[in-house]
């Protein structure tokens, strides 16, 4: 994929990661669901664990990328939801773990709720898989 990262930066909250203001990208666009912490037949993993949860929610992400023809190094954008701003920090960690080096833009933001009472996270993923 033809990608420019524009003016990556270290995070100065609760994890330490690069991220980019902006992605400049050309190629497929893949766009899924939120993400949450279940498996397909609706199991919550994690029940209690934003860390948890978001680690599943990151498995899934990866699944649906497999499937679609790319991988987790496609992803350019992140918008993360959190029930709680105390379940930032577990939630990022693992965040960071699935995505290092990728430099995705990422945009957090704090709820009232999500569609279950059991969710604590729920992730949007965008994604470009280049032309081949």
């Amino acid at each position: 994929m033809t990608r420019t990262h524009i003016h990556k930066y270290e995070t100065r909250y609760h994890a330490k990661a690069t991220y980019s203001k902006a992605i400049r990208a050309r190629g497929d666009l893949v766009v899924m669901q939120g993400q949450v912490g279940t498996l397909l037949d609706g199991t919550v993993i994690g029940e209690g664990d934003p860390g948890a949860q978001a680690d599943q929610a990151c498995r899934n992400i990866e699944r649906w990328m497999t499937e679609a023809g790319g991988s987790l190094k496609d992803v350019v954008k992140l918008t993360v939801y959190v029930t709680d701003v105390g379940h930032r920090p577990a939630v990022y960690d693992a965040i960071n773990r699935w995505f290092e080096g990728v430099h995705h833009c990422s945009t957090g933001v704090v709820v009232s709720a999500l569609a279950d009472p059991a969710f604590l996270v729920e992730i949007d993923a965008m994604a470009v898989i280049a032309d081949e």
